[in-house]
């Protein structure tokens, strides 16, 4: 009967052991979380695993490759509880391969969000988040002389609260 396992990998190797693993013939999964965010100043969609280290493999329970599974490159050891290893159940596996694609998560301000601006020219002023402008802008609403005016900042001179 073949059951699915918790494997740890060694760091951020996740997809290197599972590419061993298929190539071994053995089934092999890691849920993936894509994910938005600012890195130097620049909007940046990137894909990470979803639980960083850990890996899922279907093995036979009674005569399945463990050994071989322990000694691919990428693999740091199986997850275990007490003397046996950690073995997952088929809904919880079932239920993250019909989600994996799902899982988006921004941590960039939205339309209407408070923010801050810190540049030479504004030191901690107050802002409201209106939309990007390009990859490397954004537009910012900032009340000037009792005035709503509309100004396009570096992303990396804007504070998220």
């Amino acid at each position: 009967m073949e059951s699915w396992y918790l494997v740890m990998c060694k760091p951020r190797q996740e997809e290197r052991a599972k590419a061993n693993l298929n190539n071994q013939g053995i089934e092999a999964f890691y849920p993936i979380l894509t994910t938005e965010k600012l890195v130097k100043g620049r909007r940046t969609v990137k894909q990470v695993a979803l639980f960083p280290n850990y890996l899922f493999v279907c093995l036979d329970s009674k005569n399945g490759p463990f050994a071989a599974v322990k000694n691919t490159r990428g693999i740091g050891s199986f997850v275990t509880y007490g003397a046996n290893y950690q073995v997952v159940p088929l809904a919880i596996i079932e239920y993250l391969n019909n989600h994996k694609s799902h899982t988006v998560e921004s941590q960039l301000p939205k339309q209407g969000d408070a923010v801050s601006v810190n540049n030479n020219s504004f030191k901690n002023i107050d802002a409201i988040y209106k939309e990007p402008d390009g990859d490397l802008r954004s537009i910012l609403l900032i009340n000037l002389l009792n005035k709503q005016v509309e100004m396009s900042v570096d992303n990396t001179d804007i504070e998220f609260s």
